[in-house]
């Protein structure tokens, strides 16, 4: 017989109180743990997404420089900002455009990238339209009217001519004139043809056949004020007013390589078809058109030009 029950339950009592006491301790640490590894997976999370929403932001920045470019004649992007968040972002941008050496905001633009889309409310205020028998009129959300141009192997019904309209805007105006021409002309010519004028972007022969197929279509079968190329459908490049066939050589380089290394296959197939034309040279890429800019008063030598098909108003804005 047990002579220290007593003892007995005390030392069992302990035992348990140990036991409970030492799964406090055990729980305590697991939870620790638990917390320290997903603070740390969290982390490396936020360090992960944070590095591939930078990778997928310098991504969407480099396309939309060059949709920019492409899409917009001068056209540059002034001011980005992007807001990132799990696995996606939103891109945040300003398009402006140089007329002379004035920088011009046309419009903001919003973009998302990365792997989950983003909501975005865009609230514009750029438009235009086009009232029966008269020719469309399309604005940039800063309400500056966006160009036409025309195709100069193309015949169409009717051409735009706003040189008609110089006496209507006020002297002290910077107009910019979206010219074209009445057959293709190289690069050595164009001093020539428009001597007396400052040029700053040179519209090229670059289009796809079936682009060019599609407009003739149109040229034939829509109505006369209802056929024309818009601007973001021309390809070419801006120049310096003072250095126009120096800087047209660099930069045509430049265009073909973006060309040929853009993310959109109709740029690819754009680029190949000037390959096939033998185009790589700049000296033997067409030149269908110009953007001319200056006071009504310097651009009233253009009246009369027999060279120019077509001309029309772009932004026009105070000179100083």
């Amino acid at each position: 017989m047990d002579d220290h029950p007593i003892d007995d339950f005390f030392d069992d009592e302990k035992l348990q109180a140990a036991m409970q006491k030492g799964k406090k301790k055990s729980t305590l640490k697991i939870i620790l743990i638990s917390v320290l590894i997903a603070l740390l997976v969290f982390a490396i999370l936020l360090v992960g997404n944070a590095a591939l929403m930078i990778k997928k932001s310098n991504e969407m920045n480099s396309y939309l420089e060059y949709d920019v470019q492409f899409t917009v004649p001068n056209g540059y992007i002034s001011e980005s900002s992007d807001t990132m968040g799990f696995l996606g972002g939103i891109s945040n941008y300003t398009i402006s455009r140089l007329v002379g050496d004035k920088p011009v905001i046309l419009e903001d633009r919003v973009q998302p990238f990365g792997y989950v889309p983003q909501l975005i409310l865009n609230r514009g205020r750029g438009g235009g339209g086009q009232i029966a028998g008269e020719w469309p009129t399309n604005y940039w959300e800063e309400g500056y009217r966006k160009m036409i141009f025309f195709h100069p192997e193309i015949t169409y019904k009717e051409y735009k001519n706003d040189l008609e309209l110089l006496d209507q805007i006020s002297a002290d105006k910077l107009i910019e004139v979206g010219i074209s021409f009445d057959k293709p002309y190289e690069i050595s010519e164009i001093s020539t043809i428009l001597p007396n004028v400052k040029t700053s972007w040179y519209w090229i022969n670059a289009f796809r056949k079936s682009d060019l197929v599609q407009y003739q279509k149109e040229a034939r079968e829509y109505d006369a004020k209802a056929t024309f190329i818009y601007e973001f459908q021309v390809l070419g490049v801006s120049v310096s007013p003072f250095n126009r066939e120096s800087d047209f050589a660099g930069r045509y380089s430049a265009l073909l390589d973006g060309l040929k290394n853009s993310k959109d296959p109709r740029y690819n197939e754009v680029y190949d078809e000037l390959i096939t034309q033998n185009y790589t040279n700049y000296a033997n890429v067409p030149i269908l058109g110009v953007i001319v800019y200056g006071t009504k008063d310097e651009l009233k030598s253009l009246l009369g030009n027999p060279h120019i098909k077509a001309a029309t108003f772009g932004v026009i804005v105070d000179k100083y």
